[in-house]
C-alpha cells in the first residue's frame, strides 16, 4: 500500500514539472517572437526617420575691411609761451597766477629797473654830446679848420654811442615781461623779490583753444600714415575724429618710434596733459570674407566651421577647415576655406558632426531634438 502511495506521489510531480516546461516553453516562444518583431520594427523605423539638428544660418557676403592700430598719448596746446628773462636780474612783482587768463601784450612780470633807467639816462647824455662834437666838427672842416678824419672819428664815436643807447633802452623795456598769445597761465616758477635768472623759464602759458597731441607710432605703420589718413581720438570710452598735422619722416633716438602729431577736436573740450588714444586707420581692403569669431571651432591646432550643403531633399552640416587672419569686434577674417555664397551654420554647431542632417532656422537648441522626428524638406 505505501509502495503503491509512494509511485502516485511521483507520477504527480512529474506531471507538474511536464506542465511547468509545456507552458515555459509558450511563454518564451511569446517572448521571442515579440522580441524578434520590435526589432523589426525598429530597424524599420531607423530606416525611415533620422536625427535632425536644428540651426540658424547666414549667407556669406563680401564686405569692406578696415586694420586700425591704436597709440597713445598726452594733448598738449598747440601755441605755448614760455616767459623768460635775457638777463639775471631781481623780480619786482609777478601780476599772474596758475590759471590766470591773459592777453596777448599784456605785462606779466615786471624786473627791478632803479639802476638800468640811470644807465639809459647817462648814455642819452653820452650820445646828445657825441652828436654836438660831430656835428661841431663837420662845420669846422667845412672850414677847412680839420681834417675829414677827424670828422669821421668824431661819427664813428657817435654811431657807438648810439649803438649803446638802444641797447639800453631794449633792455629797459625787457624789464616788463608781456605774453606773446591769448591763453592761460599753466605755470608759474618764480616770486617777487627772487632772482630771475638768464634763460630760466619764469611763467608758462598755454592756448586751449587749439590741442594737439604727439603719439609715437611703430615702424609698421609709419609708412601707411599721412594727413589723410582718418584717426579716432578715444578719451574714456567716448571716440571723436581728430587729424593728422606732421609726420616725422625719422624716429626718435632711443626708442625707433615715429612722431605723429594730430589735431584734436576743440568741441571735445580735451584739457593740456589729458591722455588719449588715436586709432589710426592703417589699411583699406575690399571683398573680404568676414565671419563671426564665435562660430569657428579648434580642434588640434586646425580650424574649422560648418556650413549647409544641399542633400536630397533636405541640408546636411559640412565641416570645413578654413584659415584665419586679422579680428576685432567679434568678426574675424577668413582667408582660405569660404567663399561668397557659402551658408555660414552660426548657431546649433557646437553639437553638430560632419554630415548630419539639419533643418535651417526653424528654431535654434543647443542640443538635438528629444524626440526624432521625420526627415522634412528644409526650408531657406
Amino acid at each position: 500500500m505505501k509502495k503503491l502511495f509512494f509511485m502516485l506521489n511521483k507520477a504527480r510531480i512529474l506531471l507538474w514539472v511536464v506542465l511547468l516546461a509545456a507552458v515555459g516553453a509558450g511563454v518564451g516562444l511569446q517572448v521571442m517572437a515579440r522580441l524578434r518583431q520590435a526589432e523589426a520594427n525598429l530597424r524599420s523605423l531607423e530606416t525611415t526617420e533620422k536625427a535632425v539638428f536644428p540651426v540658424t544660418t547666414q549667407v556669406i557676403t563680401a564686405t569692406d575691411w578696415d586694420t586700425w592700430r591704436s597709440y597713445y598719448g598726452q594733448a598738449k596746446s598747440a601755441h605755448t609761451q614760455n616767459v623768460k628773462t635775457y638777463e639775471r636780474e631781481i623780480v619786482e612783482a609777478v601780476k599772474v597766477d596758475i590759471g590766470s587768463p591773459v592777453k596777448a601784450g599784456q605785462t606779466l612780470i615786471t624786473l627791478q629797473v632803479a639802476d638800468r633807467s640811470a644807465k639809459v639816462l647817462a648814455e642819452r647824455t653820452a650820445y646828445e654830446e657825441a652828436m654836438l662834437n660831430y656835428n661841431r666838427k663837420k662845420e669846422l672842416q667845412a672850414k677847412g679848420g680839420i681834417s675829414q678824419s677827424e670828422v669821421d672819428s668824431a661819427y664813428a664815436t657817435l654811431k657807438s654811442v648810439e649803438a649803446m643807447l638802444k641797447g639800453s633802452q631794449s633792455t629797459l623795456q625787457r624789464t616788463e615781461l608781456k605774453a606773446s598769445i591769448d591763453g592761460i597761465v599753466s605755470a608759474r616758477n618764480v616770486e617777487p623779490g627772487e632772482i630771475a635768472e638768464a634763460g630760466a623759464v619764469l611763467l608758462s602759458i598755454v592756448d586751449p583753444k587749439e590741442m594737439e597731441a604727439e603719439l609715437m607710432v611703430s615702424k609698421k605703420d609709419i609708412s601707411k600714415i599721412n594727413k589723410k589718413t582718418p584717426i579716432d581720438i578715444i578719451i574714456d570710452g567716448t571716440a571723436s575724429k581728430g587729424w593728422v598735422k606732421r609726420v616725422s619722416p625719422e624716429a626718435q633716438s632711443g626708442s625707433g618710434l615715429y612722431p605723429v602729431v594730430v589735431g584734436l577736436p576743440a568741441e571735445s573740450g580735451i584739457l593740456p596733459g589729458t591722455y588719449l588714444e588715436g586709432r589710426f586707420r592703417v589699411e583699406h581692403q575690399a571683398d573680404v570674407i568676414a565671419i563671426p569669431s564665435n562660430v569657428v571651432i579648434y580642434r588640434g591646432g586646425t580650424q574649422s566651421v560648418y556650413v549647409a550643403v544641399k542633400s536630397g531633399q533636405g541640408f546636411v552640416a559640412k565641416l570645413t577647415p578654413i584659415t584665419t587672419g586679422e579680428g576685432r569686434d567679434g568678426q574675424v577674417v577668413v582667408t582660405s576655406g569660404l567663399r561668397a555664397g557659402d551658408e555660414l551654420i552660426v548657431s546649433g554647431n557646437r553639437v553638430l558632426y560632419d554630415g548630419v542632417d539639419i533643418t535651417k532656422n526653424a528654431g535654434v537648441a543647443e542640443a538635438p531634438q528629444s524626440s526624432r522626428v521625420k526627415v522634412q524638406e528644409a526650408r531657406g
